[in-house]
């Protein structure tokens, strides 16, 4: 099980040596790229999806982007809307987005 601290700790691993919001984020970006898995799969208001691609919008408040597919369809959706399946290493880092960005987190 995810605890606080363990997602504080991500947080400092993924933001380590960044000096601004911008920065930060793209760190988060990273570990959100590492850890999607191909075939990645999570729900959104309550629909099931597959994870795509992270990307990032034009600046730090738009924040971090999934393409998800559905149906034929592949609209860009938040990052933080998503909630992956458990023991989603991809759902870890979601959740320490989520706690980093001051929002609910699930674990």
């Amino acid at each position: 099980m995810t605890t606080i601290a363990d997602l504080d700790a991500l947080i400092d691993e993924l933001t380590v040596d960044a000096h601004d919001d911008e920065e930060q984020l793209s760190g988060m970006q990273c570990g959100a790229e590492e850890a999607l898995r191909p075939g990645e799969r999570a729900t959104i208001a309550g629909a099931d999806v597959e994870i795509v691609a992270i990307g990032c919008g034009p600046d730090a408040r738009t924040g971090l982007l999934a393409r998800v597919r559905r149906d034929g369809a592949r609209p860009e959706v938040a990052l933080a809307d998503l909630v992956c399946d458990a023991g989603s290493e991809l759902g870890r880092v979601v959740a320490a987005y989520r706690r980093w960005q001051g929002r609910g987190y699930r674990v």
